[in-house]
C-alpha cells in the first residue's frame, strides 16, 4: 500500500539524490575539502543546508554552548551527513508542493462541480 502518495520512480529518484549528494559530500570529505569543491557541494543540497543551518543548527547554539565546529582539520562526518540532510530536506520541500498542488488541483474541480 503507497502511503507517502508516491509512485516507486519518483522515491527511487529522491533517494538517488540524497544518496549521490551523501556520497559525493563523503568523497569531497576524503580528499581533504578542497575548495574548488565547495560551491558545488553548496548548490548540491541548496536551499535544504540553509534551512536546516536557520532552523536547527542556530537555535541549538544557545543550549550547546557554541556552534559546532564543522570547520575542523582532519576527516569529520559532520559534514556529508549534513549535506546529506540537507538533501532530504530538498526532497521533503518538493514532495510537499506536489501534495500542496494535488490538493488544490482536487479542491478547484470539486468547487466547479459544486
Amino acid at each position: 500500500m503507497n502511503t507517502i502518495g508516491l509512485r516507486s520512480g519518483p522515491r527511487l529518484v529522491a533517494a538517488g539524490y540524497i544518496g549521490l549528494v551523501t556520497l559525493a559530500a563523503l568523497v569531497h570529505e576524503i580528499a581533504g575539502r578542497p575548495e574548488s569543491g565547495e560551491g558545488v557541494m553548496i548548490l548540491a543540497a541548496w536551499p535544504g543546508s540553509i534551512m536546516l543551518v536557520l532552523f536547527v543548527l542556530y537555535p541549538l547554539d544557545p543550549l550547546t554552548g557554541g556552534t559546532p565546529a564543522t570547520e575542523e582539520a582532519g576527516f569529520s562526518l559532520l559534514n556529508p551527513l549534513f549535506q546529506g540532510a540537507g538533501a532530504l530536506v530538498n526532497v521533503l520541500i518538493v514532495w510537499g508542493v506536489i501534495a500542496f498542488a494535488r490538493h488544490f488541483r482536487a479542491e478547484a474541480r470539486r468547487s466547479r462541480s459544486s
